[in-house]
């Protein structure tokens, strides 16, 4: 499933982060982020419609925060490549939605 992966992709990333710059934020809110999406990943394999609503809504707010990063920062990755993954992740949700 979709949101599985895309969980696994923000946790991990967060490891990435914190193993490559010692960015805390990076860690927690990565890991955060993908035990969030974890539970509503196993929610919307028991086929909660609410989930995926949840699924989309943090999808969302990490494009928000994923392109705020590129704007401050300029850098494509690993922000930019991220708010693409995110964009693409939500329009996969918001499909499901439909």
């Amino acid at each position: 499933m979709v949101v599985w992966v895309y969980a696994v992709v923000m946790a991990v990333g967060g490891v990435f982060g914190y193993l490559k710059v010692h960015s805390k934020a990076s860690l927690l809110s990565g890991v955060g982020f993908g035990l969030i999406l974890l539970v509503s990943g196993y929610g919307v394999w028991l086929g909660s419609k609410e989930s995926l609503v949840a699924s989309a809504v943090i999808a969302a707010l990490l494009v928000i925060i994923f392109a705020v990063r590129v704007v401050k920062t300029r850098r494509m990755v690993p922000a930019g490549i991220l708010a693409l993954l995110s964009v693409a992740t939500l329009v996969i949700f918001l499909n499901q939605l439909m």
